[in-house]
């Protein structure tokens, strides 16, 4: 890969008049302002347009309802599920018991993510109410909960499960006691025998419900879990690479090393950092668990799991600096955050179709793998594995590509950070920097094209340089017998033909000093 020689820097906008000096400096803060809130506006539309309309999107959900009562119970909850049916209500698909024998199976399909949640009537649901209606030790067991039962996973979308899904589940429960007193309870209260307390009590309350929760999660910081959390693996990746490039220019590790020890260097260093910042993730996401049942298995898995989203990010992140000036990486960046956020903020069935593209990125599938640790499922591992070995197969290739671009800029005279300005001078203030100026000005030239000529302390000896491409230094020895003169050529230093006192002259060829008898 073949790249221009550095370019010698320009005249600082400082030496400008002062009018043109102002209007640069108006012109320039304007663009970036302009340029970042249209980068904070189109984030936020997309962030923001992933919920519009959320509500009427509620029937794309589906969840599954069965009957294994077969009496009064289970018809009322077919009837409050017709009266509920519309626009903003979950979905039902009611199935019999053929396809689904036992409650267990229910359980199961929710895991499998083959449902968001599940409503059944218990067996014998009918019965055991109109037993308790008649009165006597009947009524004074009854436990409305047994009616009816609803399964759903909170640990899939906390916020979502909790909002949305169950309050719906809910909903129906109460809208099928409400079609029981239409369908019922007029006969119900003609049978209902005087005095009995108990019987009273079950004929004003006949059908609840038993919330059963796969994985209860009551801790308060389950609501990061699917957005901020997400976001920061990238962000630790991003800060790290800008610090490991300017460390690696400041000690020269691209010019001083071959560039595939180099490359395996820096490969190690991104396991070792990855590991370090997948462990440290881990442990704050366990710190604060509270009372969330989660083995120590789960905490192995969780980090292998974020190290591998860490690592992808690290490639794909390093190949990016290496190609991109640095101004135009917060701007991927933050894009790559967002588009992070909004897939895994809400399930893709309450957004509108375009935002399905976040089925391709690492950190929706990372999210979807997360699911499955903490609810010991594998539902989705055979989709979300395949795709994230995929992308740090991808980002291998690409962080190889990128290493061998930092290589071949440096080996060009540019930077290692693929910038003008090299990292030293970065480090160095600005009135050192000014004040080499003025000595390389007081000595006979600039940083350019143009001859720069030294002269000794000693006062004997000169050195003649003609610069003609990069910015080189060719070291001169002066003898204590006598003067010597050389010139610069290109890469050769020569002695100069008409001084000839002196013992020795100097020639350096590609850097490499030698000293001759005369």
């Amino acid at each position: 890969m073949k790249f221009p020689p550095a370019k010698a820097p320009g005249p600082s906008p400082a030496q400008d008049p002062p009018n043109v000096l102002r209007r640069k400096f108006i012109v320039a803060t304007t663009a970036i302002g302009v340029a970042i809130c249209l980068l904070f506006l189109l984030n936020l539309l997309y962030l923001y347009g992933s919920t519009y309309h959320q509500t009427s999107r509620y029937p794309a959900i589906e969840c599954l309802m069965v009957d294994y009562d077969g009496g009064v119970v289970g018809h009322s909850m077919l009837q409050a599920y017709n009266q509920l049916q519309g626009p903003s209500f979950l979905t039902f698909d009611v199935q019999n018991i053929s396809q689904y024998p036992t409650p267990d199976t229910i359980v199961q399909a929710v895991l499998d993510r083959q449902y968001w949640a599940a409503i059944y009537t218990n067996a014998g649901a009918s019965q055991r109410l109109s037993s308790a209606l008649h009165g006597g030790a009947a009524a004074r067991s009854y436990d409305a909960s047994n009616a009816l039962t609803y399964v759903w996973n909170e640990v899939r979308y906390p916020a979502v499960e909790d909002s949305i899904i169950q309050s719906n589940l809910i909903r129906l429960a109460s809208a099928t006691q409400i079609a029981w007193d239409h369908i019922n309870g007029t006969q119900a209260l003609a049978l209902l025998p005087k005095g009995d307390v108990a019987a009273a009590q079950v004929l004003f309350s006949p059908i609840a419900a038993t919330n059963m929760n796969i994985q209860p999660m009551g801790q308060g910081s389950k609501v990061f879990y699917n957005t901020v959390s997400m976001a920061m693996p990238i962000i630790q990746q991003f800060f790290f690479i800008l610090a490991l490039n300017g460390i690696s220019a400041r000690f020269g590790i691209f010019e001083r090393f071959p560039s595939t020890v180099s490359g395996i260097l820096r490969l190690i260093i991104s396991f070792i950092y990855t590991i370090f910042s997948s462990l440290v993730m881990t442990g704050y996401i366990w710190a604060f668990k509270e009372d969330w049942a989660v083995s120590s298995n789960q905490f192995g898995l969780t980090f292998l799991l974020l190290w591998f989203l860490m690592h992808i990010y690290f490639c794909l992140i390093d190949f990016a600096v290496a190609f991109l000036p640095p101004p135009a990486m917060p701007f991927i960046v933050l894009t790559v955050i967002f588009l992070d956020i909004t897939s895994t903020n809400t399930p893709f069935e309450l957004n509108p179709g375009f935002f399905r593209l976040g089925f391709a990125l690492p950190a929706y599938e990372a999210y979807s793998v997360l699911v499955d640790i903490w609810s010991s499922s594998s539902a989705q591992l055979y989709i979300s594995l395949p795709v994230l070995f995929s992308w740090w197969v991808v980002g291998l290739a690409l962080a190889f590509v990128g290493h061998r671009r930092r290589v071949s800029l440096v080996a060009h005279g540019h930077t290692a950070l693929g910038t003008e300005d090299s990292f030293d001078n970065a480090m160095i203030p600005a009135a050192e920097l000014e004040k080499r100026e003025h000595v390389q000005e007081q000595a006979g030239g600039g940083t350019g094209a143009a001859g720069i000529s030294k002269v000794s302390e000693h006062g004997g000896s000169t050195l003649n340089v003609d610069r003609s491409g990069d910015a080189k230094e060719a070291a001169l020895q002066t003898s204590a017998s006598g003067t010597s003169s050389s010139s610069y050529h290109g890469d050769r230093v020569t002695p100069d033909p008409e001084v000839n006192a002196g013992d020795h002259k100097l020639t350096a060829v590609h850097g490499e000093t030698t000293k001759e008898e005369v």
